[in-house]
């Protein structure tokens, strides 16, 4: 098993035991950015067919609801899924999905994902955008939210892998090792413009990105 398959499966082990707590640590810390978040994110981009990508427990499937006919929600977390669910969003369908494997059997008119492409390795994220573009419909958007180094204080650093790992603990005590790569907008930007997207990204509260993709026109 390679190194980088080895963290991806701590990564989705981590965050299957973490699903009961995940929102009590995550809505207090979500807070302050939420208003600058929201403007983005209901901005208009996100109508008719969304597909997310990593929906966790559904903090933002519930936003995405109000704004969209119909949402598909992929997450490799059957525990996740279940903490999802209990929202009872009625234009919402879930799906497990090991988004590392996974390959789009269809298209949709926008992909929203947020604080999944930091747990991205670098070896795995040509592979994940080519995916994404296979999922959006010609003239569609993806939008996604996600942390820049400013939040690396927060960490656990992983003396292994400082570049592309941290360490996590639970209430109970049991560590894990999950992917935490920091990208700037301007990294970024670079480089998804060379994998064919036309991005603004912008940073719309400290330590908090916001992006909006579109492929780029020839």
């Amino acid at each position: 098993m390679s190194t980088s398959q080895s963290l991806t499966n701590s990564q989705l082990d981590y965050y299957r035991a973490r699903a009961t707590e995940y929102d009590t640590t995550f809505v207090p810390y979500m807070d302050p950015a939420l208003p600058p978040v929201l403007d983005r994110l209901r901005a208009g981009n996100l109508t008719g067919d969304v597909l997310e990508l990593a929906s966790g427990t559904g903090y933002w499937t519930r936003h995405l609801s109000q704004l969209a006919d119909r949402v598909t929600s992929l997450d490799g977390s059957a525990e996740m899924i279940a903490e999802a669910s209990r929202h009872r969003l009625p234009n919402v369908s879930f799906r497990q999905q090991d988004l590392f494997a996974w390959t789009p059997d269809r298209s949709w008119d926008a992909v929203f994902f947020a604080h999944w492409l930091a747990h991205v390795p670098d070896d795995r994220f040509e592979a994940f955008w080519a995916s994404v573009r296979r999922a959006v419909r010609p003239g569609g958007v993806v939008e996604f939210v996600d942390v820049t180094d400013h939040e690396r204080r927060l960490e656990q650093r992983d003396d292994s892998e400082p570049d592309v790992a941290v360490r996590r603990t639970l209430e109970d005590g049991r560590s894990f090792r999950i992917v935490k790569v920091f990208r700037s907008p301007a990294e970024l930007t670079e480089r998804l413009t060379a994998l064919g997207w036309s991005c603004r990204i912008d940073e719309v509260h400290p330590g908090f990105l916001y992006a909006t993709c579109r492929p780029a026109t020839a």
